[in-house]
């Protein structure tokens, strides 16, 4: 049985009946509706680091450009109940569209930022399509990004449900609360290893009521790249298949949720790598946090810990993670309303040996990168996860070195600031927004081919949002960013843009 051709049935058969069902219920006005236009610019000819990174895909990685952006949506609490058996359902739906339109120097992109239907009931969600998200336990604006899953790629195809928000589990007296997701999606139908799929998970539990004083989190992310067809049948022996097809039945499927690595004895279908090792290139981290109110302030500190290939199960590659504090003003429009201190580290990997038969000695995990699926963990050439981790992309968009990434041994300090400045006036809707950030990076390469010398890098970023009254309310947007080192171009950029929001929602 092959569970790709299944689950792509599935949604695709989603994707017609869901929008037909909204038109029968006359739920189809969305409540939210947005155009934006704005111009990017550079020194160097390249989009700064922090100007394109964690965007979603979406930032040209060349200056000048033009962006113009459309988004329409329609959330839970606009939609339109007329029938008694829907309202006696208890379901609600909603859904979202954005288009980017970007022009860069004779190349245009038309990339579709979000594109799904959702339907919630009682503390679960579904939903079908693309959809921006981030995933892991770390601040949401100022950080680097989660390391699996941060934002900074165009949003995966897939199916989810969900416990979208921390759900307080009854018999604690909520105490203990759940959050959650299981999702299925397909990666693009080009590479090296075509039509592969996406399987993800995530679980979180937060011990604390929501106005404890102490809030302890606690929980991982689990991501699976899998099945798949080789863009050359012959195929590579002990690695990829004669015919180039990868595993992707349904007890393949089984392999590839619960991480099981013994039982595959065909040898006509597994490799001596997918039974020496995992069906699929698995990723993501295991991430604990603590808040505290101190009643002015509110105190967040989280660790991400890295697992790939099994290294994090012995420890041996403990002191690589994401590690983050970020001190709160319990005051929205605070000068200084929150302040990011963040550290990265992924130079460790287990060490410089990978020895099959010891597991102390399974290291260089070569995070990103993989054997059989040499496109990496990325999407549309954009990283999926922390962007300090880049691709090596060719004059072309090839990858020339026949790996992802060639820079995967990194350090990060971070810092970041945000909050309101003190201007006012009856122009304002509301205080002036900024953001400030400021990376100092140290790059190794990875252990096969380090870079010598070692490349520093410095990334800086400082951005507004103004919020005017004209035209019944109109967005300023406005951020330069400066790269220097020599890891990227140096040079100096800026983007600049008008964005109106228009909402029908209505308080209920």
């Amino acid at each position: 049985m092959r569970i790709g051709y299944t689950l792509r049935f599935i949604l695709s058969s989603l994707s017609v009946v869901v929008p037909a069902y909204l038109q029968a219920q006359s739920v189809r006005s969305p409540s939210d509706y947005s155009i934006e236009a704005g111009a990017f610019g550079s020194s160097s000819g390249q989009t700064p680091f922090w100007i394109r990174s964690n965007q979603y895909g979406i930032i040209p990685n060349q200056s000048p450009a033009l962006t113009l952006r459309v988004g329409l949506y329609s959330e839970y609490d606009s939609l339109k109940r007329t029938d008694k058996s829907w309202r006696g359902s208890g379901f609600e739906v909603g859904y979202g569209l954005n288009v980017v339109g970007n022009t860069s120097q004779q190349t245009y992109s038309l990339p579709l930022v979000d594109a799904y239907v959702k339907v919630r009931r009682g503390i679960f969600e579904a939903y079908v399509g693309r959809r921006r998200e981030k995933f892991g336990l770390a601040d949401s604006t100022l950080s680097t990004g989660s390391y699996a899953w941060s934002g900074n790629a165009l949003p995966i195809p897939k199916v989810q449900i969900a416990i979208p928000v921390f759900t307080p589990i009854g018999f604690t007296k909520g105490f203990v609360a759940v959050q959650g997701t299981y999702a299925h999606g397909y990666f693009s139908s080009s590479g090296y290893i075509r039509n592969t799929m996406l399987h993800q998970k995530s679980l979180y539990l937060r011990f604390g009521r929501e106005n404890s004083t102490f809030r302890l989190y606690g929980g991982f992310n689990h991501q699976v790249v899998w099945g798949g067809q080789a863009a050359n049948p012959q195929g590579i022996p002990g690695v990829i298949p004669d015919g180039g097809k990868l595993p992707s039945g349904l007890v393949d499927y089984f392999y590839v949720v619960t991480g099981v690595n013994k039982g595959r004895s065909d040898t006509t279908k597994y490799t001596f790598f997918d039974q020496t090792n995992r069906v699929g290139n698995h990723l993501g981290s295991i991430d604990v946090a603590v808040e505290i109110d101190l009643v002015r302030h509110t105190l967040y500190m989280y660790r991400q810990s890295l697992f790939e290939d099994g290294s994090l199960a012995s420890l041996i590659n403990i002191a690589d993670g994401l590690n983050g504090l970020r001190i709160r003003r319990n005051n929205p429009n605070a000068f200084i309303r929150d302040f990011l201190f963040e550290f990265l580290n992924t130079t460790s990997q287990g060490g410089p040996q990978f020895v099959l038969e010891d597991a102390l000695l399974r290291g260089k995990d070569n995070y990103f990168n993989h054997q059989q699926y040499r496109d990496g963990w990325a999407y549309r050439q954009h990283t999926i996860g922390t962007p300090f981790i880049p691709p090596a992309l060719g004059p072309n968009g090839e990858y020339p070195y026949g790996t992802f990434t060639r820079n995967n041994r990194v350090t990060v300090l971070h810092v970041g600031v945000g909050g309101s400045l003190p201007i006012r006036g009856a122009a304002l809707l509301t205080p002036i927004s900024y953001q400030l950030k400021l990376s100092y990076s140290h790059n190794l390469g990875t252990y096969d081919e380090p870079y010598e010398p070692a490349r520093n890098q410095f990334s800086g970023y400082f951005g507004l949002v103004a919020p005017f009254a004209v035209l019944g309310g109109l967005q300023l947007t406005g951020s330069v960013a400066v790269d220097n080192g020599t890891l990227y171009t140096n040079g100096i950029g800026s983007y600049v843009s008008l964005r109106k929001v228009w909402s029908t929602r209505r308080d209920r």
